[in-house]
């Protein structure tokens, strides 16, 4: 039985096929239910300004905010081109988002999730719906990222 959640839980959170990681301006779709609040889904998945066209300096700021992030670090899971991967884990519950990023934009997006995280209403990567602790870890996660970007 071990085995068998060992080997969900690596397939569930490996990149298997190439993403298409593209941050874009998000667009809240008020029609689509259920919903958390706005604030709430803005404060985890609203795209952040780079200000520097320097990807490798991008990159570094983004990595650097999983570091430094208010309470627990984010864990670097993996990247691919465009993305950075990066787990939290908290009392046996896991949550996996996907930074994207490009010389313009930075937007965290929902990748994968165990437990309580797991998105009740997943519309384009966008977690419509889910817990609390999920939009308040997230939240300052993107807050740190937003932090080393303008450092720049």
């Amino acid at each position: 039985m071990r085995l068998i959640h060992a080997l969900t839980f690596i397939s569930l959170f490996s990149v298997s096929a190439p993403l298409l990681a593209a941050p874009e301006v998000l667009q809240v779709d008020d029609n689509i239910k259920p919903k958390s609040f706005d604030r709430y889904i803005r404060a985890v998945h609203k795209e952040i300004e780079t200000g520097s066209n320097d990807i490798n300096k991008i990159r570094y700021a983004i990595l650097e905010g999983m570091l430094v992030t208010k309470g627990f670090a984010w864990v670097y899971q993996g990247e691919g081109d465009g993305y950075i991967l990066a787990r939290f884990d908290y009392r046996g519950d896991t949550n996996v988002m996907r930074i994207e990023y490009d010389q313009s934009l930075v937007q965290l997006k929902y990748h994968a999730a165990l437990g309580d995280y797991i998105c009740k209403n997943l519309v384009d990567d966008i977690c419509y719906k889910n817990s609390r602790g999920y939009y308040n870890y997230v939240k300052n996660l993107r807050n740190s990222i937003s932090k080393q970007l303008q450092r720049l």
